[in-house]
């Protein structure tokens, strides 16, 4: 899965466009240090997206934005 679009909304969050979901709109938002999944728009014209789905859009987002050290070691704390 890539990344292919993301841009900043209001109160720390953004929203991504992944190639396996193209018509699906991504919501993410910033909790401590990293951004996780708050909601998926879903499109029917996508597949389902399952848990392993949204870890990895999870982990996409925070690489680009250069804190997948933080989301990594979350489950650390």
């Amino acid at each position: 899965m890539k990344l292919t679009k993301w841009g900043y909304t209001r109160f720390n969050s953004i929203k991504a466009e992944f190639d396996h979901f193209p018509h699906s709109l991504v919501i993410l938002k910033k909790i401590r240090n990293y951004y996780f999944v708050n909601k998926v728009h879903w499109s029917h014209l996508d597949p389902v997206v399952e848990r392993q789905h949204l870890e990895q859009m999870e982990l996409l987002v925070n690489r680009e934005m250069d804190l997948e050290e933080n989301y990594i070691r979350r489950r650390l704390n």
